[in-house]
């Protein structure tokens, strides 16, 4: 199971890398206006995997945890752990790179307040300073929502459950909807949903089901994909995301139950996903000034210039996730033998 969700982890990340080298930076930094292939543009919807498979992880690894208060703090330790260290490592690392260089990046980059609030995860009309983290401030909103199903699982749906609602309702409006409403009610929160459904339901397909639940999702994914990128799909930005998140969520209940063998290479990947995500943009920028000025583009076409930009991003996520965010959290996660109460 975790072999194949660790898969889909790792095309998620990378898909998203592709996008944002293909859309922003082909087109600004080599080729004048043009990308290798419009077909990639959707890439972005791996953020909607990410999201589903999030849902489904904490149901699968934390539904034991439900109705048992004394499990909340633990929980949520675990989720700062995992989410906030490598976080901020990155994000100091993208800031002194702005300090460094005023005229990169965002205008807010060199404002405390809003490092502070960079650091912390806390939503602002700015968004943060590390343009990724907008998906990480969703998900520590949606682990916070979660907790409530520790401290009292039935109350703890009604709040869930309210949330969602809201989630659903404000979607025919929600461009005109005001910060913080626009944070707390977008779309994309759904999508937790869909990845705590698939964890209910997944045990109850046979493998064969399963399979057959992974073809359609991932072949329903590329269709949508090509159709919005290629065929002039016309639907709300604000209801496609669910489209993306339903076939991811059958994509998931394949992964987890098909019982696929995966390559090493590739779950691997999958482990390094997170230091992937997080670097990419710095990554590919970096990289653009180097290659731009040994007249790389000049030899290579657009494609062969996204894949090698690809290979970069992937091979500088994976070290730093093997010589900064593995240590880290080794060291984080290790607890005191000498105080046999914390453990």
């Amino acid at each position: 199971m975790l072999e194949g969700l660790q898969s889909g982890r790792a095309v998620a990340a990378i898909m998203v890398a592709i996008f944002h080298a293909n859309l922003f930076l082909l087109p600004k930094n080599f080729y004048a206006g043009e990308g290798a292939w419009p077909g990639f543009n959707f890439g972005y919807a791996g953020v909607e995997f990410f999201f589903v498979l999030s849902g489904f992880i904490m149901v699968l690894v934390h539904a034991k945890d439900f109705g048992r208060p004394a499990q909340a703090p633990v929980f949520l330790r675990k989720r700062i752990v995992r989410i906030y260290p490598i976080y901020w490592i990155v994000l100091a690392a993208l800031i002194a790179i702005y300090f460094a260089a005023p005229g990169r990046g965002p205008e807010h980059a060199r404002d405390p307040l809003a490092i502070l609030a960079s650091f912390l995860l806390f939503p602002t009309t700015e968004g943060p300073i590390m343009q990724v983290a907008w998906t990480l401030q969703h998900e520590m909103l949606f682990y916070i929502i979660f907790t409530s199903l520790l401290f009292h699982l039935r109350a703890g749906m009604v709040i869930f459950g309210i949330w969602m609602v809201a989630c659903f309702a404000a979607i025919p409006t929600y461009d005109d909807l005001p910060y913080p409403l626009s944070f707390l009610l977008k779309p994309h929160n759904i999508l937790f949903l869909f990845g705590i459904i698939s964890a209910l339901i997944y045990r109850k397909l046979s493998r064969d089901q399963a399979v057959a639940a992974l073809v359609l999702g991932v072949g329903g994914f590329l269709g949508l994909g090509l159709w919005e990128t290629l065929g002039g799909l016309a639907v709300s930005h604000n209801v496609l995301p669910l489209g993306y998140g339903l076939f991811s969520a059958l994509a998931v209940i394949g992964l987890a139950q098909g019982g696929l063998a995966m390559p090493r290479w590739l779950t691997f990947l999958g482990d390094a996903s997170y230091s992937i995500y997080l670097v990419h943009l710095p990554v590919m920028n970096i990289a653009a000034v180097f290659l731009k000025r040994a007249g790389v583009h000049e030899i290579l076409p657009p494609l062969a210039m996204l894949a090698l930009i690809t290979v970069v991003i992937s091979i500088a996520g994976s070290l730093v996730h093997v010589y900064v965010e593995k240590p880290v959290m080794a060291a984080l996660r290790r607890r005191p033998e000498t105080h046999p109460a914390s453990r």
